[in-house]
């Protein structure tokens, strides 16, 4: 807390707790697409349900980059979307 306390005050952000900076750190390791057992052992948890479902947070950019997976995993390789005769 020595540290700490004077050091959230010099970065404007007194209002920050150590715990948001672990719920920081699980949602940036599952984004940057680190194995969840991986991430459950960094933050020190029993259980990898604890990681995803109280700290990791779900993102605009992972969002984005999953309908971007998907809409490439869907479009034809040609790029025009074909529709289906019938």
């Amino acid at each position: 807390m020595r540290v700490w306390l004077p050091a959230r005050k010099a970065a404007g952000l007194s209002q920050l707790t150590f715990h948001d900076l672990k719920h920081t750190a699980a949602t940036l390791l599952v984004e940057e697409g680190v194995d969840i057992k991986t991430a459950q052992t960094r933050l020190g948890h029993a259980d990898p349900s604890t990681t995803l479902r109280i700290y990791a947070q779900a993102t605009a950019k992972a969002d984005r980059e999953a309908a971007q997976r998907i809409g490439e995993r869907l479009r034809p390789a040609g790029g025009a979307a074909e529709r289906p005769s019938g």
